[in-house]
């Protein structure tokens, strides 16, 4: 297979469209760095604060001498505090002895390694094997992509997620072939069943740091293995909890829960943190969260209906499909969570090249909104600024939000791909999957 400039070169004329943005990406990104440096210098870039890694120190300071994990403040909230379930608080233990800043670039490099070679092995199982410079190309586009910059730079957690989704997709696909990964003989129906188990237990690792990432498990819907891989998994997380943890700080957590973090609320633009804001559902205030609820419902229904359908596309489309809306469905979701986007946008871009009429660009275009987003919303809650018009763009200021964009061009697609191996489950079907 040639490299990705040839090919990029050989649809210039079929599909110019595609080209263009894909050409637009990825020079952004390769070049982003610099750009980078400079807003930082020009106060728009983040800083590296590391914020997130000191929750995680204190809650394990905490855990080893004895005292209680979760604190409240006065206010009965736990802004700043350690959010993740009890178990999850053990994977930052390694990083801990280390020192805090060694520690916490340690965790942000690991995430990002984690992520690239994940998505390495998401692309070759998609049919195409990168060559070694463009595998360091894709190392320096994802330290580029500001949602990972974001999770660098604040010691966050959604990079390391996303990667673990990439595994989860990569085990799916490994269990349905019955050659080996280098095609070096045959697998065995045990190994590609052991394929499928891990595929749902990394599906749960996955969302086992942010509960809303949950709904990446849609996949799990259409195959019984990776459904009881991905049960078991959340079965040994929850025994090793309660067995560390004990019961107390278990059932502490569930406070933490249901303060949520401001769920559900719907601040007014000026309001916005520039540096995380993401609020897709903003222009529809209160019936948001409805619409999230009827969004994850659809879901779960177009995921059964596509059981009917053994078809390479519809493993693909399903599984991109979940991820996809984890960041517009979820009760409230930052910027840094965008990086999520990334695996279905892969997948979905190796589904529409292989479609005559398919729209590669879409997903591409998807990636550039998403990268730029955080960008754009500085100069989108900033009515007072230096250029014409800025005052009616912050009027505009919730329409316009190119990562909002980004997560609906994708959504959209991968639903209608979806849609289209969808068939009304019978009771013959409703059989089946407890067969399969």
């Amino acid at each position: 297979m040639s490299s990705i400039p040839r090919q990029l070169w050989t649809y210039r004329r079929e599909r110019p469209v595609f080209v263009i943005v894909s050409v637009v990406t990825i020079v952004t990104l390769l070049g982003w760095l610099p750009v980078e440096h400079h807003l930082r210098e020009m106060g728009m870039g983040l800083p590296y604060t590391f914020n997130d890694f000191s929750a995680y120190t204190e809650a394990l300071n905490r855990w080893l001498e004895g005292t209680q994990m979760y604190v409240p403040q006065d206010n009965g909230g736990y802004f700043g505090e350690y959010l993740y379930p009890p178990v999850t608080v053990l994977a930052f233990y390694p990083f801990k002895t280390t020192g805090f800043d060694t520690g916490a670039v340690l965790f942000g490099f690991t995430a990002i390694v984690l992520l690239w070679l994940g998505l390495e092995a998401t692309i070759r199982t998609l049919g195409y094997r990168l060559r070694i410079w463009e595998r360091l190309g894709v190392l320096v586009m994802l330290f580029s992509f500001q949602p990972v910059i974001r999770n660098f730079r604040w010691a966050q957690t959604a990079t390391l997620l996303t990667a673990l989704l990439a595994f989860a997709f990569y085990f799916q696909e490994r269990a349905e072939s019955k050659t080996s990964a280098y095609g070096d003989g045959e697998v065995s129906e045990r190994t590609r069943s052991l394929y499928r188990y891990a595929s749902g237990a990394f599906t749960t690792l996955g969302s086992s740091f942010k509960l809303f990432y949950a709904t990446s498990g849609a996949h799990l819907l259409r195959d019984r293995k990776r459904f009881a891989g991905a049960m078991a998994a959340a079965a040994g997380l929850l025994v090793v909890s309660l067995a560390v943890f004990g019961v107390e700080t278990n059932l502490q957590y569930l406070d933490v829960l249901t303060w949520g973090k401001g769920w559900g609320e719907n601040k007014a633009m000026y309001a916005w943190d520039t540096a995380a804001a993401y609020r897709p559902m903003h222009a529809f205030g209160s019936l948001g969260l409805y619409l999230k609820i009827l969004g994850i419902l659809t879901v779960i229904g177009l995921t059964l209906a596509t059981r009917t359908s053994d078809s390479r596309m519809a493993r693909h489309v399903t599984f991109a499909l979940g991820v996809a809306v984890v960041p517009l469905f979820a009760p409230k979701a930052d910027s840094h969570d965008l990086v999520v986007l990334v695996v279905p946008a892969v997948i979905l871009l190796a589904y529409e090249l292989d479609r005559p009429d398919g729209y590669a660009w879409m997903p591409v275009l998807s990636v550039l909104l998403v990268h730029v987003h955080r960008y754009v919303i500085v100069f989108l809650t900033q009515p007072e600024g230096n250029f014409p018009g800025a005052a009616l763009l912050y009027d505009f200021g919730p329409y316009l939000q190119p990562g909002m964009w980004g997560t609906f061009l994708l959504v959209g697609l991968a639903g209608y791909r979806v849609a289209e191996h969808a068939a009304l489950p019978g009771p013959e079907t409703i059989r089946d999957w407890f067969d399969r």
